[in-house]
């Protein structure tokens, strides 16, 4: 056989093992044999088909690999090797790009063992700082988010109207006037003119308690007609239940804090009195607590 293919290898000017491993493909896809098939190709007789075995048939095999390519010529079919394409030259973009896909798929690693709102957390929360750090570069103003203003003289965070910071800032005035209307107001009116309870409007109040007898009306509300130790009060000497209708004792419901804003309330509002002098005569302006103006 070695020789049919050589004869055949010079008649077409192929390489004898390339027409020996073509012949052997050809005859298994024909059905011939190889011999008879480089005969053929040699100028002899056709090839005879392989013989048909009679006896009990083979088991079945496994199929075959694809077979290579033959291309049918007057000639011996030679295998035709397909073009490898080139590899393409690495470049510097190409590897940027491929840093870029692979810290994606890094953050997208990280992300997928938090839950959805969480992970979309990480992304909005930055993204608001950010806003804010373009809106607000010198951050919130005083008093907004809890911002404080600072001393120029000495530095320090002091409360945004220059009070010490740490300090507890009372308006008393408001506190006093929302005690009024809750326990005052039905007796004494909600203007002060009076009702079931004397007026304290038009500067009566001060008449009964004026500058400097704060101390006097705080205890009169405290104590109120029942409690009250003399038979009148007041530096007009009023008779106590002159009016007729008795006046209640709020020492034992309100403190004497909340009793001292009542009757600063009445006393600024009703009688006119200054707010600082108010405070202090209602003793309301003590160290170490802050006051503000109505």
């Amino acid at each position: 056989m070695d020789e049919l293919a050589a004869r055949v290898a010079d008649e077409f000017g192929y390489p004898a093992d390339l027409v020996e491993r073509a012949a052997a493909a050809r005859a298994q896809a024909s059905g011939t044999t190889t011999e008879g098939l480089l005969q053929q190709w040699a100028g002899g007789e056709a090839a005879a088909p392989a013989p048909v075995a009679t006896a009990e048939a083979p088991p079945a095999v496994e199929p075959a690999a694809a077979e290579p390519e033959i291309i049918e010529d007057a000639g011996p079919q030679v295998e035709v090797l397909e073009p490898v394409a080139a590899e393409e030259p690495v470049t510097e973009a190409a590897v940027g790009h491929a840093d870029e896909d692979e810290d994606e798929e890094a953050a997208s690693s990280v992300l997928a063992g938090f839950p959805s709102w969480l992970a979309a957390a990480f992304i909005v929360i930055p993204i608001l700082a950010l806003t804010y750090a373009a809106l607000a570069p010198d951050g919130p103003a005083c008093g907004v988010s809890g911002q404080l203003a600072l001393d120029p003289v000495t530095g320090e965070a002091v409360n945004c109207d220059g009070t010490p910071y740490g300090v507890e800032i009372v308006n008393f005035f408001a506190v006093g006037e929302q005690l009024y209307a809750q326990r005052c107001s039905s007796c004494h009116g909600a203007d002060g003119g009076g009702g079931a309870g004397p007026a304290l409007a038009g500067g009566a109040v001060l008449a009964t308690f004026p500058g400097g007898q704060c101390e006097s009306h705080v205890a009169w509300v405290s104590l109120g007609s029942t409690g009250w130790p003399d038979p009148t009060y007041g530096v007009l000497g009023k008779p106590v239940g002159g009016f007729g209708a008795a006046m209640p004792g709020f020492g034992d419901i309100l403190t004497q804090e909340d009793i001292a804003a009542i009757s600063l309330y009445e006393r600024v509002f009703f009688g006119a009195q200054p707010l600082p002098e108010g405070l202090d005569d209602c003793g309301l302006n003590e160290p170490g607590e802050i006051t503000a103006a109505p």
